[in-house]
C-alpha cells in the first residue's frame, strides 16, 4: 500500500510540473541585447561508461566542463563555475582533489577558470549579479568563492546534500570548494523559478543526478529556446534511453530528462549538454555568442 501511494504521488508531482510549463508563457523571449556565451573550464578524461551507465565500457574520452555566461539587461548571470582555480596550479590537481583526480584526469589552465572567462567578455567578477548552480559537484561549483558579492541560486536540497553529503556521495563534493562560501547570499529554491520574471531565464528543478539538481532554460530572440542541462543529461545517448551514470536516483533522473525533452519539443528548442565534446566543439565560443 505504501509503495502504491508513493507511485501515485510521483505521478501527480510529474504532472503538476508539466502543467507549470504548459501554463507558463512559451512565447516569452529574452529582451533585446541578451547574449549567451558558452565556455569550458578545461577538460576531463574519463571512462565513457560513467556517463552512459556502462555502455561503451573502457572507452576513454575527453569531455568539456561547460559553463555559461548570460548578459541580460538586468544583470550578468553565470550558470555553473567549473573547477576550482587550485586545480589549474602546477603539481595539481592531486594536491587539491586527491584520489579523485585519478578518476577524472583534469586538464585546465588558469585562463580557463570562470573569473578569467568573465574578463574575456568585458566584465569583472564583481559585475556578476547571479550565479546559478546545476549542482555542487567538484566540476560545477569550483569557482563559487570567486563571486562573494553575487546572489547564489541553488535548490535548498542541493545545499543540504553538499554541506552534509551521504558517505557514498562525498568524493564528488569537495568541501574546500565552498567552505568559505557558507555565508554568501543564497536564494534557496524549492522548485522552478523565473529569474527576472520575463520568461528569459528559467530555472527548472531536475533531480536525479543529485538530490537538488537544476537545469536552466534560456529563451533567446534569434536562437530560440535552449535547455542547459547541467548533469541531468551528459550526452545525446541519455535522451535516447541510456541512463546517465553517477546518479543519486535513476527513476528521478529519467523523469527529469523527459521533462526537458517535452519543453524542447513543445518550443522547438535545443538541448545543450555540459559534457558532450562533439556538441561543444560545434558551438560558438567567445568572442562569439548566441542571441
Amino acid at each position: 500500500m505504501r509503495k502504491r501511494i508513493w507511485s501515485v504521488v510521483t505521478v501527480i508531482s510529474f504532472c503538476l510540473s508539466i502543467l507549470f510549463w504548459m501554463t507558463s508563457s512559451s512565447l516569452a523571449v529574452c529582451p533585446k541585447g541578451t547574449k549567451l556565451y558558452q565556455v569550458s573550464s578545461g577538460t576531463l578524461k574519463l571512462n565513457k561508461a560513467w556517463l552512459t551507465a556502462m555502455r561503451d565500457f573502457g572507452k576513454m574520452i575527453d569531455i568539456p566542463v561547460a559553463m555559461y555566461m548570460i548578459e541580460h539587461p538586468n544583470g550578468l548571470v553565470i550558470f555553473d563555475t567549473g573547477v576550482n582555480p587550485e586545480v589549474a596550479q602546477p603539481n595539481d590537481p592531486h594536491n587539491y582533489w586527491g584520489g579523485v583526480a585519478d578518476a577524472f584526469f583534469p586538464t585546465v589552465t588558469r585562463e580557463e577558470i570562470i573569473d578569467k572567462q568573465v574578463e574575456k567578455i568585458g566584465h569583472k567578477a564583481e559585475h556578476v549579479k547571479y550565479v546559478i548552480y546545476s549542482h555542487f559537484h567538484l566540476d560545477h561549483v569550483g569557482g563559487i568563492e570567486l563571486f562573494p558579492n553575487a546572489t547564489h541560486i541553488a535548490q535548498k536540497q542541493e545545499l543540504k546534500t553538499a554541506w552534509w553529503p551521504e558517505p557514498w556521495q562525498r568524493p564528488a563534493f569537495v568541501q574546500k570548494d565552498f567552505d568559505d562560501a557558507r555565508n554568501f547570499n543564497y536564494n534557496q529554491l524549492e522548485g522552478d523559478w523565473d529569474l527576472f520574471g520575463d520568461g528569459c531565464i528559467t530555472i527548472m528543478s531536475t533531480p536525479g543526478h543529485t538530490q537538488g539538481h537544476e537545469s536552466v532554460i534560456v529563451r533567446l530572440p534569434k536562437t530560440g529556446t535552449v535547455v542547459l542541462t547541467g548533469d541531468a543529461a551528459y550526452l545525446p545517448e541519455n535522451l535516447q534511453g541510456a541512463l546517465p551514470g553517477i546518479v543519486w536516483n535513476p527513476e528521478k533522473a529519467m523523469d527529469s530528462i523527459e521533462k526537458f525533452k517535452w519543453i524542447r519539443d513543445r518550443e522547438n528548442g535545443q538541448v545543450w549538454f555540459s559534457h558532450d565534446p562533439e556538441q561543444y566543439n560545434a558551438h560558438k565560443h567567445p568572442p562569439e555568442f548566441y542571441e
